[in-house]
């Protein structure tokens, strides 16, 4: 799932996985092209848009793995088992040399996988809303 958050308005566009995950709900179909515009107060009740609402105490113990590659980028991979789901694991992958930048999260369990990239460090953000012909109005 894609957000763009720019003042009070989020921009949400599904992903594949996300629309997979509702597969089987009436009107949820194929690929999503458009962007959701909604207010962010709206935001808050719809999705956990707002606020990680998962709790960051169920963490373990976090251990060395191995080296790997985040596009261009040699890393260190950093193991941690989610102490809440035995099956859970989050592999951090960690910039190897010059700042310790965090390049991707990966979380696996038997239930879901997601994985969330950062890069653009020390650049400026320019972040605009999507195009008006590629928004759909969700109220407010």
């Amino acid at each position: 799932m894609e957000q763009i958050r720019v003042d009070e308005t989020d921009y949400v566009r599904p992903d594949r996985a996300y629309l997979q995950k509702w597969k089987n709900k009436p009107g949820i179909t194929g690929e999503q092209h458009l962007w959701v515009k909604t207010p962010v107060k709206q935001a808050a009740a719809g999705g956990g848009l707002a606020s990680c609402e998962r709790p960051f105490d169920s963490f373990g113990t976090a251990k060395k793995g191995g080296s790997a590659r985040v596009g261009d980028t040699e890393a260190i991979e950093l193991i941690v088992t989610d102490k809440a789901d035995k099956a859970g694991t989050y592999t951090f992958y960690v910039a190897r040399e010059g700042e310790p930048y965090l390049l991707k999260t990966v979380y696996k369990s038997a239930a879901q996988q997601t994985t969330t990239s950062f890069s653009g460090f020390d650049e400026p953000l320019n972040v605009r809303a999507p195009k008006p012909g590629d928004v759909l109005s969700a109220g407010g």
